[in-house]
C-alpha cells in the first residue's frame, strides 16, 4: 500500500535534527509512528513555543538553506511571540494556480472578468493568474479610487480585508457616495472571526442580500501565517447552515452545534489532500483545540500537529443534511463533505464565560448604532465588573441614548456592568487604530 499523504508528512519533519529531538523527548522513536493511527497516538502536538521561540530559523528550515527561500510571511505577534511561514521559489511560482483555484470556486474568476483588491494588513500578499490583483494594504483611500476608476472595467470586484478594516473602508466609500450597486462586490474576510449581524451589517452597506449569494456574497478565510493561507473557508452552503442555526435553536441541537450565549459557530469546508485537522481534548459538545498538519511533504518548515490556539469541532455533514431533511429546509448549493465548527480562539472567553465573539458582532445588531462606531471595542473586567469601552466613529460624540441601546444589544448572559463611549481619538486602547496589527478586544 502507498504510504499516506500524512505519514509522508510526518516523515519529512523526522528528517529534522529539531523535530527529532522534541520525538526524543516526547519518548517516541521516529520508526513508531508507522501509520496513521500512531501518529495521532505519539506524535508530538507543537505550538510557537515548542518551536520558533525554541529553535532557529535556520534549524527549522533543516536542508533548505534561508538565503534560498523566496518568500517569508511574518505572523502579527499578537500574543507577542512571531511565527513565519516560509516558500521555496517552486512553492511560490505554484503559488497563483492554488490562488485562483481557491478565487474560481468561491467567485468563478475564471470565468468572470474580476478585479481582486487586496487590503490585507501585514504584509500578506497574493497573485493570480486569472485575476487582476490590487495590493493596497489598509489605505481606504486607494482601495475606494480603484473602485472608481477601474471597477466599471470589471465583471465583478472581489475585496480582501479583515472586519475592522473593511468597516473604515465601508465608512469611507459612504463619505465618498460610492454606489456599489453599480458592481458586482463580494468579500473574502480574513484574519479574525466574524458573526452574522456583522455579515449582514456589510451586506446591507453593499447591497447584497445574503441568503442570495449568486448576486455576490461574503465569505470568511481562515489561514495560520505559519501554515498557510486559506485553509478553512466557507461557501454559500455553510454560510445559509450558520445563518439557519442562529435563527433555529431545535435545529443547532439537533445537528449538535449550539454554541456559547450570543454566538454561533463559523461552520467552514477544508481540503483533506491539503491538512489534516484534529480536535484535541474535546469537551462534552466536542469542541477541542485545532492541530493542523499539513500534507505537502516539500515544506521548507515541516510541523506537524500544530495547535493553532483555535476551538473546533468537525461536523458531520451526513448529520447535517439529515437534520435539515427532517426539518424541511434546504441549503443554496451543495454542502461540503469536509467541515468544522470553529467557535473562536482558545484565549478570547470572558471571565463571565461568554466569548468576546458575542460582544464584537453585538456593535452590529442595530445598523443605525453601528454606523457611529469603528467596530473597535475593548472589555475590561475588574473590581468594578465588565466594562464595555467602545470607540465612536470620528464626528461622533457619546450619548445616553447609544449607551442604552449598547446595553440592550450585549449578550444576555453577559450584560455589563458599563458601558462606555469614546470620542475616536480618546479611545485608550489604540487611539485612532493601527490597521496593521491584530486589535485586542480583551
Amino acid at each position: 500500500m502507498d504510504e499516506s499523504l500524512l505519514l509522508r508528512a510526518f516523515r519529512r519533519a523526522a528528517e529534522r535534527p529539531w523535530y527529532r529531538t522534541l520525538l526524543a523527548e516526547h519518548g517516541v522513536p521516529a520508526d513508531a509512528v508507522a501509520d496513521d493511527a500512531s501518529f495521532v497516538r505519539l506524535a508530538p502536538v507543537l505550538s510557537k513555543a515548542s518551536t520558533f521561540q525554541r529553535f532557529s530559523i535556520a534549524e527549522l528550515c533543516g536542508g533548505t538553506p534561508v538565503a534560498s527561500l523566496a518568500t517569508v510571511l511574518t505572523s502579527s505577534g499578537h500574543g507577542g511571540v512571531f511565527s513565519f511561514g516560509v516558500s521555496t521559489r517552486a512553492q511560490e511560482e505554484a503559488a497563483p494556480e492554488l490562488i485562483d483555484d481557491a478565487l474560481d470556486a468561491a467567485f468563478a474568476v475564471r470565468s468572470r472578468a474580476t478585479l481582486v483588491i487586496n487590503c490585507l494588513p501585514m504584509g500578506v500578499v497574493f497573485s493570480s493568474r486569472a485575476a487582476t490583483v490590487a495590493t493596497t494594504s489598509v489605505r481606504e483611500d486607494m482601495a475606494v479610487a480603484l473602485v472608481e476608476h477601474f471597477g466599471g472595467e470589471y465583471e465583478q470586484i472581489v475585496i480582501v480585508a479583515d472586519p475592522l478594516f473593511l468597516k473604515r473602508l465601508l465608512d469611507y466609500a459612504a463619505s465618498r457616495g460610492v454606489d456599489w450597486q453599480r458592481h458586482r462586490v463580494s468579500v473574502v474576510i480574513g484574519e479574525e472571526t466574524f458573526g452574522e449581524h456583522y455579515r449582514s451589517y456589510v451586506a446591507s452597506c453593499l447591497g447584497l442580500d445574503p441568503e442570495r449569494p449568486e448576486r455576490g456574497w461574503i465569505m470568511s478565510s481562515f489561514g495560520v501565517g505559519e501554515l498557510g493561507l486559506h485553509l478553512l473557508f466557507e461557501t454559500p452552503a455553510t454560510v445559509a447552515l450558520r445563518r439557519m442555526l442562529r435563527s433555529s435553536p431545535r435545529l443547532a441541537a439537533a445537528i449538535g452545534l449550539g454554541a456559547a450565549e450570543g454566538t454561533t459557530p463559523t461552520i467552514l469546508a477544508y481540503r483533506p489532500t491539503r491538512t489534516f485537522l484534529e480536535v484535541l481534548d474535546p469537551d462534552g459538545n466536542g469542541y477541542g483545540r485545532l492541530a493542523v498538519t499539513m500534507l505537502d511533504d516539500t515544506l521548507p518548515i515541516p510541523l506537524p500537529r500544530y495547535s493553532t490556539g483555535d476551538r473546533v469541532r468537525l461536523v458531520d455533514d451526513e448529520i447535517v443534511a439529515a437534520a435539515l431533511a427532517s426539518h424541511g429546509v434546504g441549503l443554496p448549493a451543495p454542502l461540503p463533505a469536509h467541515l468544522v465548527a470553529l467557535v473562536g480562539r482558545e484565549r478570547d472567553v470572558l471571565p463571565n464565560g461568554v466569548p468576546v465573539e458575542a460582544y464584537k458582532d453585538a456593535l452590529y445588531a442595530d445598523a443605525a448604532i453601528a454606523r457611529d462606531l469603528t467596530g473597535a471595542c475593548r472589555l475590561v473586567t475588574d473590581d468594578d465588573g465588565l466594562t464595555w469601552h467602545v470607540q465612536l466613529a470620528p464626528g461622533v460624540e457619546p450619548d445616553e441614548t447609544r449607551k442604552r441601546r449598547l446595553a440592550e444589544l450585549a449578550p444576555a448572559h453577559g450584560r455589563p456592568d458599563h458601558v462606555r463611549l469614546w470620542p475616536y481619538h480618546q479611545f485608550p486602547f489604540g487611539m485612532t487604530l493601527d490597521y496593521e496589527r491584530k486589535f485586542r478586544y480583551s
